[in-house]
């Protein structure tokens, strides 16, 4: 097998063995990226855990850090700590017990908080420094606590000079011959008494109980480094920790970064205090991740072997068994077709070209075969619908030949007619019009068959420029099941239609047979319901059961004499609301339930056109030419498609005429009004004047003449009337001195109690207080 595999290097063996070490290599190369994945994971997963610990360190440094802030507000409100800033040298008996009584209080503050190691209080003007057991002066306490062993008096003297002393500064404590580090917090005391001298409290804390209580990782090494790159409170030997690190390289508010501590890369991760901007910081070992992983390594390799092992031994086993056939094969080709196998391609190269002759005449017969298969498959279609089928005929076998199958004997046809071309409107212009149509037909042939989907077999053809569909029920459908999927069917291809092409279609539907005879039936019934367009309108979803032409009662339509009459009252009255409910209820009844015939629908239309006409002739007003002459014009009437259509034609007359007699009511109410208004403004002094009055002098009665005045102008006569008085009232009562009855009989009341009352309802006072508030 090697052999021939040195020898066939295109051998489709080669091209196995190189398939199947790629898929060995598919487990090994997963082996080394879960690997480098786990090791980021716990090298990510340790970092994290670091991290948590800081900010837990953090909280509870910083928590002691700002309990000393609280602490020193409560030494200021202190009022014998106060009170002693005023102290000058010499210091009296009076004084050294004032003393007494400050340190007593340190005392206290001290014993409330054990991370505290002791509190001095610095007065500057008597250059005074008392602790919680003694005083001193600030020389002794410099020779207790500075910064290192060489630091110069002055030096250390300048961190309390500033005129506020506000911060952290790690220094030594020298206790009996003994060095501690400590972390001294110096701030400023500053009084209730304004104009006192300063004071300084400072709190000195060991670095070891200020880190001790913080949480931290067995493995790592934690410190604090200060803002000068200092380190403050670390747990381990500095030697242990990086060197050269500074405060600039930690620049973020928390982090981490790789150092080299002692040879060996660890992991520094660092938070910021919010209170002293010192780094938090933590030291954890590279090496800690490698240990953690050193099991996984172990594992990793194993796999690798275990799969270089296991897989090699399958993949020579598996390349024999499926070479085999291969084999066989070849040996059975070269004999059937006299051709030999030589080795200087690829097997599979052999065989495409020893089965492609085979095949190669098959081919062609089927391609001659399918270029007319779809025309004789349309050319049986429509003998079936057209029904000249001949019973005796093998008619299955003409099915079956050009791939018909029905899988049952429930037959449907429907007929789809384009009533609008919507975005196909203007394809096919140059000389070949009737592509449009065969495009759409195309397009309604697939929608159709993904509408159907399972529910029913479709096939269609082109049937004098109307798609012609024969729908295949299958046979556990029930004839309630079989409807609803025709009306889904029909209302997803409508709408499919409608939403992506603008397209408008008339989709006829003839009965349901038992029969494949039947099918020309249901043909010549769904072309009697697509004849009936014309009463519903295009666009519809017609079905031969409902136009029910077979049923039509005896030949006359609805339009009784006194529905005639009465069409005419309304239009004259110029109520169209009511003109247009009875031409509804007029094609209710002559459209629904037993519909008329095409003839008699058009008969209706032409007798309702004559009336609307008649009764234009009986309404005697002003501009009467011009309307007969626009309604005269019955062209587009008569040119309608469809009775819908000529309905809205007829509906469209009606609203104009109607709108027309309205105008002229409209404008003679107006003119009534106007004359309303002058007669109550060239009477408005009368005191007789009223309603009663006016309604007398208009001849009509006061509650008619009253409603009409309010619906044309929004406002009461008798609130016009006294509107107008009180107008006149009020510039009575600003510009003259009159009295409210000279006022009230001036603008026409008789009666001064009416005038009053009326003046508070409309203005709110009284004539009075109006005339008072206008002086």
């Amino acid at each position: 097998m090697f052999k021939q595999l040195r020898k066939y290097n295109r051998s489709v063996i080669v091209t196995w063995l190189i398939s199947y070490i790629t898929v060995l290599m598919v487990p090994i190369l997963i082996s080394i990226v879960l690997y480098f994945i786990t090791y980021q994971q716990v090298k990510t997963e340790t970092n994290r855990s670091n991290a948590l610990l800081l900010e837990q360190m953090e909280m509870s440094i910083d928590s002691k850090l700002k309990g000393l802030e609280q602490l020193s507000l409560e030494i200021a409100l202190n009022r014998n700590i106060s009170s002693f800033s005023s102290v000058d040298p010499p210091l009296s008996d009076a004084h050294y017990y004032d003393l007494f009584q400050i340190s007593e209080s340190l005392r206290t503050y001290k014993n409330a908080n054990d991370y505290i190691e002791q509190i001095y209080v610095m007065y500057t003007n008597s250059d005074t420094v008392i602790s919680t057991y003694d005083h001193m002066n600030r020389q002794g306490l410099f020779q207790k606590l500075r910064q290192q062993d060489d630091t110069s008096f002055d030096q250390w003297n300048s961190l309390f000079e500033r005129k506020y002393v506000n911060g952290y500064t790690p220094m030594t404590f020298w206790d009996g011959g003994t060095a501690t580090p400590v972390v001294v917090f110096a701030r400023s005391l500053v009084f209730n008494t304004p104009g006192q001298p300063p004071a300084i409290v400072l709190f000195v804390m060991k670095d070891s109980k200020l880190i001790e209580s913080a949480p931290r990782h067995p493995d790592a090494r934690m410190f604090i480094l200060d803002t000068e790159s200092r380190y403050i409170a670390a747990r381990t030997d500095p030697g242990l920790l990086p060197q050269h690190l500074t405060y600039g390289e930690l620049r973020d508010q928390q982090g981490i970064v790789y150092k080299d501590v002692q040879e060996q890369q660890a992991a520094v991760s660092y938070i910021t205090s919010k209170i002293t901007g010192w780094k938090y910081v933590s030291v954890l070992p590279a090496s800690l991740f490698n240990e953690k992983m050193q099991y996984m390594r172990k594992l990793i390799w194993i796999s690798i072997g275990m799969c270089f092992l296991v897989g090699g031994v399958i993949c020579v086993l598996f390349l024999r068994k499926n070479y085999m056939p291969i084999q066989v094969m070849l040996q059975s080709l070269s004999h059937k077709f006299g051709l030999r196998f030589d080795g200087g391609s690829s097997e599979y190269s052999f065989l495409q070209g020893a089965i492609q002759h085979y095949f190669t005449e098959k081919e062609d017969m089927r391609a001659r075969l399918d270029q007319h298969r779809n025309t004789i498959r349309a050319h049986l279609i429509r003998r079936l619908l057209k029904g000249s089928i001949e019973r005796e005929a093998l008619l299955h076998e003409s099915l079956a030949a050009h791939h018909i199958q029905f899988s049952s004997d429930r037959f449907v046809v429907i007929l789809m007619s384009v009533d609008g071309f919507g975005k196909f409107e203007q394809y096919g212009q140059n000389g070949l019009a009737d592509q449009k149509e065969q495009m759409l037909h195309f397009i309604l042939t697939n929608v159709l068959v993904d509408a159907a989907a399972e529910d029913a077999a479709i096939y269609t053809t082109e049937m004098n420029d109307v798609l012609a569909c024969i729908v295949n029920f299958h046979k556990s459908d029930s004839e309630e099941r079989e409807r609803l999927t025709l009306h889904r069917i029909s209302a997803q291809v409508r709408e499919f239609m409608q939403e992506q092409m603008q397209v408008e279609l008339t989709i006829a539907v003839g009965e349901v047979y038992s029969d494949i005879y039947g099918i020309a039936q249901s043909y010549h019934e769904a072309l009697d319901a697509l004849e009936y367009r014309i009463v519903l309108g295009s666009g519809q979803f017609i079905r031969y059961r409902d136009t029910q032409l077979n049923q039509a009662p005896p030949h006359h339509y609805y339009f009784p004499l006194s529905v005639e009459q009465q069409l005419i009252y309304v239009v004259k009255s110029g109520n169209y609301a009511k003109a247009e409910a009875l031409i509804e209820d007029i094609f209710q009844k002559n459209f629904t339930g037993h519909p008329v015939s095409v003839p008699l629908a058009k008969c209706l239309m032409y007798n309702m056109a004559s009336t609307m006409l008649n009764t234009v002739d009986e309404v005697s007003v002003t501009g009467k030419r011009s309307l007969e002459a626009h309604l005269l014009d019955v062209e587009p009437l008569l040119s309608c498609e469809h009775v819908p259509q000529m309905k809205e034609q007829l509906k469209d007359k009606l609203s104009q005429v109607c709108s027309w007699i309205q105008a002229e009511k409209r404008d003679h109410h107006r003119y009534l009004i106007e004359d309303v208004q002058r007669y109550i403004e060239n009477h408005l002094h009368d005191p007789n004047l009223n309603i009663s009055m006016i309604g007398d002098v208009f001849r009509m009665t006061p509650s008619y003449i009253s409603r009409l005045y309010k619906d044309h102008t929004g406002e009461a006569l008798l609130d016009t009337i006294n509107r107008l008085r009180l107008a006149e009232a009020k510039s009575l009562l600003k510009h003259n001195k009159l009295t409210v009855n000279e006022v009230a009989g001036r603008v026409g009341y008789a009666d001064v109690s009416t005038f009053v009352r009326t003046f508070k309802k409309f203005e709110g006072i009284t004539p009075g207080a109006f005339q008072k508030a206008a002086q």
